[in-house]
């Protein structure tokens, strides 16, 4: 067999295993996690750290998992004098992932009200009205390693409970994996050299 063919029938086949994607992992929240001021959940190697809760309450840990609300009513939801109430928490990964969806356990007046995924430059905007269950992220983002991502939520009439129980992630690796499609390609190209030049020696006599 050509080893030039040989070489690149390998690469290939590195290429392939370097670009699969991980299985996907799955963090839950519970009653179990009510009244938790920080949250750490390990899981496929991952660490996932939820905290910043914002007191009031606008935001916490409850029976039905991760809770971002606003109760008392319009006069105590208020902030600034704006009629939008907002709450928030922060979630952190120690590894690069790809955020895939959550799933909503609970919602309550929650078809004016939308949740923002920060991070930097990247942001996800997920339309808290599309009800129960589970729910894909619209910007799919890699998250980086340890730094937080700011869950936020605007309500518009003030008054609702938008509660979670699940975030789906997928793991990337953190280190680029460099393709060794071009090794192969400069490798085969090397081959194909060498049989031209001896062709050229054996019938120039050289």
């Amino acid at each position: 067999m050509n080893k030039s063919l040989t070489l690149l029938g390998v690469a290939a086949i590195l290429a392939s295993a370097s670009a699969a994607q991980a299985a996907p992992t799955t963090f839950t929240f519970s009653a179990a996690d009510k009244g938790q001021t920080a949250l750490t959940k390990t899981l496929d190697g991952i660490n996932l750290t939820i905290g910043s809760f914002n007191p009031g309450p606008r935001s916490g840990a409850d029976y039905d998992g991760l809770a971002i609300y606003c109760v008392g009513g319009w006069n105590i939801c208020r902030h600034n004098g704006i009629t939008e109430d907002y709450s928030n928490f922060q979630m952190t990964f120690d590894t690069m992932v790809r955020i895939i969806s959550y799933n909503v356990a609970y919602g309550s007046s929650a078809d004016d009200s939308f949740t923002t995924y920060l991070q930097g430059v990247l942001q996800s905007v997920q339309n808290n009205a599309s009800g129960l269950g589970l729910t894909s992220f619209t910007n799919q983002f890699t998250a980086a390693a340890n730094v937080p991502i700011l869950v936020s939520t605007i309500d518009g009439d003030n008054y609702g409970i938008f509660q979670i129980n699940a975030f789906t992630v997928e793991k990337v690796d953190s280190v680029p994996v460099p393709s060794p499609l071009p090794l192969a390609g400069a490798a085969a190209a090397f081959g194909l050299s060498r049989q031209l030049r001896r062709r050229i020696r054996r019938y120039s006599g050289v």
